[in-house]
């Protein structure tokens, strides 16, 4: 065998057994590496992926990138994606992705665009229990501002704070209702919740659109309402709004009283704090 065909055949090995090493390595690294093409569809993931988010191959890579990606984290990220298409390649960013059992996890992504191969590789590590914390030491220091009679009055709120640190605790039992709903109340209520907080910032927000949207009358709207939480459909609206206030005040998104009486649909940000003194007892500033 001539030699430079024996040197060729050494090298050929080397690379295949080069392309194994790095495949291996792709299976076994322990955060998440995905690829995802420009058409929004994952093409290569390793195992830390469906370990996880807990969805089927047939689901992560049949289904747009978008659909795994928290509602409120969509549009961001769409962004991040094509500042780094248009110049910026390489991206750092947090967001939320949604297991298959319905819970939210945080991912630290770094990301960078590949233009030969018009694909984003991507690396993302679980900082969910980071978050938690983050958002834990925030509410105590919301929690240390208010005195006892403040608590009292924040006290189904804080009971809600958030979810996912505290699992326990029923839905809606932020309004103040002492028992877990029957699941019929439960899907209909939680549909009223995504329709209010759909449209809080539209000047349409009352029962004649909230009960056509839910193909009910009026009459019958009210009278649900009534039943399941004893208030009427105007006060559980503004319910809702302030429950909305309270998690972005809770998570330390919004940092004034206008962009947090914008979010939930006052168009007046005076309006909006007398009625946040009026619920609470404290000037939602002091909050911020």
């Amino acid at each position: 065998m001539p030699v430079y065909h024996a040197e060729t055949c050494k090298m050929k090995d080397k690379y295949v057994n080069n392309q194994a090493d790095l495949e291996y390595y792709f299976e076994q690294y322990p955060n998440l590496l995905c690829i995802v093409g420009g058409d929004g569809l994952l093409k290569k993931i390793n195992p830390a992926v469906q370990n996880l988010l807990g969805y089927s191959d047939e689901e992560l890579f049949n289904s747009p990138i978008d659909d795994f990606i928290h509602p409120d984290d969509r549009e961001v990220a769409s962004h991040v994606r094509t500042a780094q298409v248009n110049s910026e390649h390489f991206a750092e960013y947090d967001n939320r992705l949604l297991t298959k059992d319905g819970k939210t996890v945080w991912l630290s992504w770094s990301s960078v665009f590949i233009e030969r191969d018009q694909v984003f590789f991507s690396i993302a590590k679980d900082i969910t229990s980071k978050k938690k914390e983050e958002e834990q030491s925030h509410i105590v220091s919301i929690l240390n501002r208010l005195g006892e009679e403040q608590k009292a009055r924040f006290s189904q709120e804080i009971a809600f704070i958030n979810p996912e640190i505290h699992p326990e605790v029923p839905d809606f039992r932020w309004l103040g209702l002492n028992e877990t709903l029957a699941v019929a109340d439960q899907k209909w209520m939680e549909k009223f919740e995504t329709l209010v907080r759909k449209h809080a910032g539209t000047a349409n927000l009352n029962l004649r659109f909230l009960s056509a949207e839910m193909a009910m009358s009026e009459r019958q709207v009210y009278r649900y309402i009534d039943r399941i939480v004893s208030m009427t459909p105007k006060k559980l609206i503004t319910m809702v709004q302030m429950h909305m206030v309270w998690e972005m005040i809770s998570k330390g998104k919004e940092h004034s009283p206008a962009a947090l009486g914008r979010m939930a649909g006052f168009s007046s940000t005076s309006r909006f704090k007398k009625m946040f003194y009026n619920i609470y007892g404290i000037d939602v500033t002091a909050l911020l």
